[in-house]
C-alpha cells in the first residue's frame, strides 16, 4: 500500500501536459478500486454481523476509509455558510459524529454485495484539473447494480475522496438542507444532538 500511495505524491500543476494527466489519472482510478475491494471484501465477511449490528459499520470500515476519506472537507461542505459561524470544539465534533454517519451510510451501500467484479468507469477529470470522480458500478445480491461514484480531490500531496455519490445522490447534498434546518432550530448544539441521534437510531 505504502508503495502504491508514494506513486500518487505527485505533484499535479493545474496545466499538465494531457499524457501525464491520464496516467495520474489511472493512478487514482488503481488507489480507488483497491481501497473499494477491501471495503467490499471485509463488509461481506462480516455481512450478518453488520446487518444485525449496523451501527458497528464505523469501527469496522474507520481504518480502511480514514486515509483516503477528506471527512472534515465533505463536513465543511455540507454545512455550508454555517461552518465558519461554529467554533473550532463544534467543527471537531460535528466532524465526528457526520462522519461515522457518512461511514455508515456508505457502508450499507455495501452490505449486500454479491462477490461479482466491481465495474469501474475511466476517470473524469474535472475542467481546472482539480478533482477527478471515479465511477463505478456494485453489483447486490439481488436487484440492481448500485453505481458509487467517488469524487476526489487534491489534499497536500495526496488524492482524497471528498463526496460520494450513490445512484447519482451525493451523500453531501443528501445533509445540507437537513444540517441547515438543525442549526436554524437549535443551533450547532441541536445539529450535533441530531447527529447523535441519527448514529444511534441507524
Amino acid at each position: 500500500m505504502k508503495q502504491l500511495i508514494s506513486s500518487l505524491l505527485i505533484t499535479l500543476a493545474l496545466f499538465l501536459p494531457i499524457g501525464q494527466a491520464q496516467a495520474a489519472d489511472q493512478e487514482i482510478r488503481a488507489l480507488v478500486m483497491e481501497v473499494s475491494d477491501k471495503i467490499l471484501k471485509r463488509t461481506a465477511a462480516r455481512r450478518d454481523e453488520l446487518r444485525k449490528h449496523p451501527e458497528r459499520l464505523s469501527a469496522v470500515l474507520g481504518d480502511l476509509v480514514n486515509p483516503y476519506f477528506d471527512f472534515r472537507a465533505m463536513t465543511q461542505s455540507a454545512m455550508g455558510k454555517y461552518w465558519p459561524r461554529a467554533s473550532a470544539s463544534e467543527q471537531n465534533l460535528i466532524t465526528q459524529e457526520y462522519t461515522k454517519l457518512l461511514i455508515r451510510t456508505y457502508g450499507a451501500a455495501v452490505l449486500n454485495y454479491s462477490g461479482k467484479p466491481i465495474e469501474f468507469g475511466q476517470p473524469k477529470r474535472s475542467k481546472d484539473g482539480k478533482r477527478v470522480e471515479v465511477p463505478s458500478k456494485v453489483t447486490p445480491a439481488s436487484g440492481q447494480p448500485v453505481s458509487i461514484d467517488y469524487r476526489m480531490h487534491q489534499v497536500g500531496d495526496k488524492w482524497m475522496v471528498y463526496d460520494v455519490k450513490i445512484d447519482g445522490i451525493s451523500l453531501i447534498a443528501n445533509y445540507r438542507t437537513s444540517f441547515a434546518s438543525e442549526i436554524r432550530k437549535g443551533g450547532m448544539s441541536g445539529l450535533v444532538a441530531a447527529l447523535k441521534e441519527k448514529n444511534r437510531l441507524n
